[in-house]
């Protein structure tokens, strides 16, 4: 008879956020337990958490996440409409220098806390995870030669002396921002690569109001974007979520914090650069007083290019890479990472082989690349706002020409079916890349080029020798293919494509 028993697999969760409980449910599939460590209490509702300071502000998962989320979780958004999320019902409104996107949408709006407590509900019934709450890390437990990570210390928050070693398979740091993963790694001995960093001091400002009777269900969103043309930074966001409530952001950048003081937030939205939020307030009620969050700086750390990486250890969420909020990316890119792990832990069945989180830690970089470049080069067009890392970028002129371009007709595509009825669906791939759906690559190509050119044959030869200006004009499909990086990473094909077509100059 076999004596042989199987070895229990252990995998230990630094963080109960949204990436942490991402983490926990693709660990579930390979592993026999998951333990969950939380810094903050045990939450008896949906409510903004003190570890997660940025929790009190608008939040929404974009489309990809979504569609992440829902095959991890099937029927989530079921759940939260059942706890009294908004469901999208009316278009939504979209507002830049360039006019106003009325566009159809389906779905449902939520809080983040809502969003967080439903995910929660349906980790913990698990079978093979548990939390622990009120506990921090306070370091990592490793091997005798500090090769692999085999468990970490934790105490109870406010306890100085009592500590607990705990040990697992598979320690994975999902702890936010303030991760302290940097100090653990350098005290051990590695060498850390150099971060990516964007010095952007973003701000952003959070009011919550109820909805007029008059007005509930009929304003699920208004996006408001700000002009870097006439160096108006402020752009604001209202949203409808739970509770008949509308929840209103005022952000900007590199510097210009939005204002806290309830006169001050008021005064912030008539400077927006159009009315529409200011006056679907007009009759609204404040629930709170306005809150504000503060960035100095974004960070993507680099440990896939480490020498070495210690066996037992990875990182995601925004210990791995930490993005301007603005955007709201981060959630998103959570669930895009969790993806990559996935991916990753499918390929190895049984007990991961030696290199595994190098490869996922690999993946993971290659998914984020994205959104992390399209943010950046966003943020790039303010002064004061700096970019620096092992590798500079590339093209930002050029870019910001192309993308101007691309959102101005897609506006006016939008413009133009509220008169005709007529759309060419290929225009949203613009927002279909910023929804992280599509690559960059199916916005900027020579194709696409054509189509935006075609809309004013009478201005072809203008836009093209602005937009090319100190590029070869005789090799135009190579330029485009030279200004977008070579993304591995896997999209959704969600968007029309057809065959490429050569770009006519007057």
């Amino acid at each position: 008879m076999d004596n042989y028993i199987k070895q229990e697999k252990k995998a230990l969760v630094m963080g109960g956020g949204i990436a942490g409980l991402l983490t926990a449910r693709v660990l579930s599939e390979q592993y026999d337990d998951i333990l969950v460590i939380e810094r903050d209490e045990r939450p008896e509702k949906p409510e903004a958490r003190a570890g997660s300071p940025q929790s009190f502000h608008l939040h929404q998962v974009l489309p990809r996440g979504e569609m992440i989320l829902e095959r991890f979780f099937p029927g989530f958004s079921d759940d939260l409409l059942a706890l009294g999320a908004f469901p999208i019902q009316e278009p939504v409104q979209w507002i830049n220098r360039y006019g106003t996107m009325m566009m159809p949408a389906q779905g449902v709006f939520y809080s983040r806390a809502l969003l967080e407590w439903v995910l929660r509900q349906r980790v913990q019934a698990l079978p093979n995870v548990r939390f622990l709450y009120h506990q921090e890390v306070t370091s990592l437990e490793t091997s005798l030669d500090r090769t692999r990570i085999t468990g970490v210390h934790i105490r109870q928050r406010g306890q100085i002396e009592r500590q607990e070693t705990l040990m697992a398979d598979l320690i994975v740091v999902a702890s936010g921002r303030s991760s302290k993963l940097p100090q653990w790694l350098t005290a051990l001995g590695y060498k850390l690569p150099e971060d990516e960093r964007l010095i952007s001091a973003i701000g952003y400002s959070t009011r919550y109001y109820k909805a007029p009777e008059q007005k509930k269900g009929q304003v699920p969103l208004i996006v408001i974007e700000n002009d870097h043309t006439k160096g108006s930074s402020a752009g604001g966001v209202l949203k409808s979520i739970e509770g008949d409530t509308w929840a209103v952001c005022l952000s900007s950048i590199a510097g210009q914090y939005p204002s806290t003081s309830a006169e001050g937030f008021e005064e912030g939205l008539t400077r927006l650069i159009n009315p529409a939020i200011a006056e679907v307030l007009r009759d609204a009620e404040p629930l709170t007083e306005p809150r504000g969050f503060r960035i100095p700086e974004c960070i993507r750390h680099h440990y896939e290019q480490m020498e070495n990486w210690p066996a037992g250890l990875l990182v995601l969420g925004d210990a791995f890479c930490y993005f301007d909020p603005v955007y709201g990316q981060g959630m998103t890119v959570a669930a895009i990472e969790a993806e990559a792990l996935a991916g990753c832990l499918s390929e190895q069945p049984g007990a991961p082989q030696a290199g595994f989180e190098r490869i996922a830690l690999q993946r993971m970089q290659d998914a984020i690349y994205p959104a992390w470049w399209l943010s950046t080069l966003e943020d790039l067009r303010w002064s004061g706002v700096t970019h620096s890392g092992p590798e500079p970028l590339k093209h930002i002129a050029f870019l910001h020409k192309y993308f101007d371009l691309s959102l101005k007709r897609q506006t006016q595509q939008f413009e133009k079916q509220q008169q005709t009825g007529a759309f060419n669906p290929l225009f949203m791939n613009y927002m279909l890349m910023t929804a992280l759906i599509v690559s960059p690559r199916d916005v900027i190509n020579v194709h696409m080029l054509n189509l935006l050119l075609d809309e004013v044959p009478e201005e072809r030869g203008t836009i093209l020798a602005d937009l090319f200006q100190g590029y070869d004009q005789q090799n135009i499909e190579a330029v485009l293919d030279e200004v977008v990086p070579a993304f591995s990473f896997h999209y959704d094909e969600q968007a029309v494509s057809s065959p490429e077509e050569e770009v006519l100059q007057s």
